[in-house]
């Protein structure tokens, strides 16, 4: 194994992802750390279960291509199959087709499925290291990602014991029943009802927008929490019929394993819902390999863990050569969209500045030595 690469890659979603690709067409030899099995599970990459708001990812791309060379064989009973059969196109299958990809055909990518533990900023390089791994690097991209709060619900499991846990979400999650992103997911809510899990003024505006957008009745759980909202904003809520439920959240109503139906609070009352989606904020921003790095953190009004990391338009931090993409980064000249294809396009833009500035002191000592 190499002890030296031109970039290192930290963090196995879809931002991870997309820089490792682009390294790997540009030529660049670089380490990528996926993550461990633990690290992997806490990426918003895991809850991502369909992709369709974005040009080219749906199902019907290649969909219609494979009905169309069924139907050109005389399968059409084949054909009818794959027409009545939904494809999903989720980050996992994306994730993991760039790394075969990248197997099979760029051996200057080296791909390491493991967290890195530590890192040092010296003079004028990183050195990483990992379980089995201690390299340098003259630049780093970071694309560790944050995770959201999870609602806290409280009820019998299978000991017939009460317990509070944030798991019983989960499966509908897995399932997108439940939501955590209203610009990747809000349209699916369209002529549903929507329960909306939160307490304060962005549950509030995501809440309104759900119902601007589709026309879509919504109703706010708060889960036991009193409401922390703006008298602007209760004032638009009531205009728009949102209610504002306050009751705890003591069971999910599923009439098949398979299905979300709703709430019950506890007055035994329940909320019919298609939907849900989860406005809690964060639970974590995974900055800390930023701050070993000495990169400058934003949201100074938050915790340590709930701090973006503060990057310019190239995706690189306040510390040279140290770049984050995704979730986990911030401008404050600009928003960054939390969306699939803004942590692509800002990997992208990190792995060609690196790669400008290798080609450029190349060239450099090229001329050096011709003179």
């Amino acid at each position: 194994m190499k002890t030296h690469y031109h970039t290192i890659i930290i963090g196995g979603g879809i931002g991870g992802s997309a820089a490792a690709l682009r390294a790997a067409q540009n030529g660049m030899s670089a380490m990528w750390f996926t993550g461990s099995k633990t690290t992997r599970k806490r990426s918003r990459s895991q809850w991502v279960m369909n992709l369709d708001n974005i040009v080219g990812f749906h199902e019907d791309v290649i969909k219609n291509q494979v009905i169309k060379t069924l139907k050109r064989s005389k399968e059409e009973s084949a054909a009818d199959l794959i027409s009545q059969t939904h494809y999903y196109i989720n980050n996992r299958l994306i994730i993991q087709n760039t790394i075969d990809r990248i197997s099979e055909y760029y051996p200057n990518i080296t791909i390491i499925h493991e967290e890195v533990q530590s890192l040092k900023k010296l003079e004028r390089k990183f050195e990483i290291e990992s379980e089995s791994s201690k390299i340098s690097t003259e630049s780093i991209i970071l694309a560790t990602g944050v995770m959201d709060k999870q609602p806290i619900l409280t009820k019998q499991n299978k000991k017939g014991l009460k317990e509070t846990s944030a798991k019983w979400i989960y499966p509908f999650a897995n399932r997108e029943q439940v939501l955590y992103c209203i610009r990747c997911e809000g349209h699916l809510t369209q002529n549903h009802h929507i329960a909306i899990i939160g307490n304060d003024n962005i549950c509030a505006e995501t809440a309104m927008m759900i119902h601007e957008r589709y026309n879509t009745d919504v109703t706010i759980l708060t889960n036991g929490d009193e409401p922390e909202i703006s008298d602007e904003g209760l004032k638009l809520l009531t205009h728009y019929e949102i209610c504002i439920n306050k009751k705890q959240i003591t069971d999910i109503v599923s009439k098949s394993v398979r299905e979300l139906n709703g709430f019950q609070l506890d007055d035994n009352s329940v909320i019919n819902v298609k939907f849900a989606l989860v406005s809690l904020g964060l639970h974590r921003v995974y900055n800390d390999i930023a701050i070993m790095a000495g990169a400058e953190l934003l949201d100074d009004n938050q915790p340590q863990d709930k701090r973006h990391i503060r990057v310019n338009n190239k995706g690189e931090s306040t510390v040279k050569n140290f770049f984050v993409v995704g979730d986990a980064a911030k401008r404050i000249d600009e928003p960054i969209m939390k969306q699939v294809y803004t942590a692509q396009e800002y990997a992208v833009r990190a792995v060609d500045t690196i790669d400008s500035r290798k080609r450029k002191k190349i060239r450099l000592e090229i001329l050096n030595n011709a003179n």
